[in-house]
């Protein structure tokens, strides 16, 4: 067994879109959330001769604490077998979005974790804690029930009262709690909907994907983009990640 003081620091990287290259991170206690382009990802290096998985166990939380708009990643070293259940077990333990190899094309991998959306509410759950500390659990909560119910629901009346609360009532739990009201969240978490399909179907069209997210057209869905997030739906096709752009909608309402 190495050596803990023999054990090299895991180097940190820095993927931007189009998401083709890493970029080393030469000093990470030099770099701030305000370095890191939109939508780039972090990655943390792991090669078990020389890094303990322990030290990565520490590095993840850490950064994801520094950078909420970043998903942090763990690239493992060629010949590293990152398919091992036991890896992948400890790997989901760290709250990684992905474990990365060298065989295939960045990108291709990175897609393929980022647009699985079946645990997008339960990631923006876990998220919310670190982007808003201190934030009651059971508002949080409520904010994962709005996130995970949203395409069902156009009023967020309609989406509360199925859950047996009023409007008011909640809009008062968020207002103590110094969050967006649940209307606010609800349109939201339309546009993160409607995002997550843009980055994952490149190929239909902005129109298809506006109606299918309930948007009139494809105007409107540019419009509320362009409203919550500053940016508009052509410039989220080309990133992936949601959580640059609730990091976005959330620093803009603080503003």
């Amino acid at each position: 067994m190495h050596s803990q003081l023999l054990l090299a620091p895991s180097a940190v990287f820095q993927i931007a879109p189009p998401y083709e290259r890493y970029e080393a991170v030469p000093d990470l206690s030099a770099l701030t959330p305000q370095d890191l382009p939109d939508a780039a990802v972090l990655a943390v290096d792991f090669d078990p001769p020389k890094h303990a998985l322990s030290e990565a166990a520490a590095l993840v939380p850490q950064l994801r604490t520094r950078f909420p708009a970043a998903p942090v990643v763990l690239r493992v070293a060629p010949g590293v077998d990152a398919a091992d259940l036991e890896l992948a077990r400890r790997a989901e333990g760290l709250h990684v979005r992905a474990v990365l190899v060298e065989e295939e094309p960045l990108r291709v991998q990175l897609r393929r974790s980022f647009t699985n959306v079946a645990g997008v509410p339960d990631e923006i759950e876990q998220w919310l804690p670190i982007r808003l500390p201190g934030l009651a659990p059971g508002v949080r909560q409520m904010i994962g029930l709005i996130v995970r119910l949203a395409p069902g629901f156009t009023e967020v009346s309609a989406l509360l009262g199925t859950l047996g609360h009023a409007e008011r009532t909640v809009r008062t739990w968020f207002r103590r709690a110094g969050v967006p009201g649940p209307g606010k969240w609800l349109a939201v978490a339309h546009a993160v909907h409607a995002a997550h399909r843009l980055q994952a179907e490149e190929s239909v069209p902005l129109l298809t994907i506006a109606v299918e997210c309930g948007y009139s057209d494809h105007s409107s869905l540019s419009r509320q983009s362009l409203r919550l997030f500053g940016v508009r739906p052509g410039v989220i096709r080309r990133t992936l990640g949601w959580e640059w752009l609730l990091d976005r909608w959330l620093r803009r309402m603080s503003a």
